[in-house]
């Protein structure tokens, strides 16, 4: 009877081992999980800022690019939480969206997009409606020069005939 309850005593001591040790090797593995998850959180925050401030170069550079008065917009900068973007002008000071023109405005959406394209390594089409809508001569003239030709590999522009004549055709013909 002794030897039997020894035997049973082993094994019951074997199974409580062995649970021991599942428990200790399951909660490693949960910290493991957990430093993982925070360097993983660490990484994407360091990359989200890397992204933002190299989209906010390259929103400067296609603005500016795009609009006719030159270094109206000296930086812009964007919320790493938000992606809200505050335009900054040549003192520091911030320029209220509200107050720029309607072609500004068009100039500032395309600029964006082409900033975001640049900043994301790929090539992607674009499809673009009636871009030179809003926009006066200078502007169009910088759309049709700079940005039509190099925005994309492809693109498509949807238009009126009074939008894209034959001498916009012409002059995109060779792109």
């Amino acid at each position: 009877e002794l030897v039997y309850r020894q035997t049973v005593l082993e094994r019951e001591r074997t199974r409580i081992l062995s649970e021991q040790s599942d428990r200790s090797q399951s909660d490693r593995r949960m910290e493991l999980a957990s430093k993982t998850s925070k360097v993983l959180a660490a990484y994407e925050s360091a990359l989200v800022k890397q992204k933002t401030r190299a989209l906010e170069k390259a929103f400067v550079e296609c603005f500016n690019r795009l609009a006719h008065k030159g270094d109206v917009v000296r930086g812009v900068r964007i919320n790493d939480a938000t992606f809200q973007a505050t335009l900054i002008d040549a003192d520091g000071g911030q320029i209220p969206k509200r107050l720029l023109s309607a072609g500004e405005k068009q100039i500032y959406a395309i600029a964006m997009l082409w900033a975001l394209a640049k900043t994301s390594g790929r090539q992607l089409p674009v499809i673009i409606d009636t871009p030179l809508a809003r926009l006066d001569s200078e502007h169009r003239a910088n759309i049709i020069g700079r940005y039509l030709p190099e925005v994309s590999h492809q693109v498509i522009v949807l238009s009126t005939d009074k939008e894209v004549d034959v001498e916009v055709v012409a002059t995109l013909d060779k792109h």
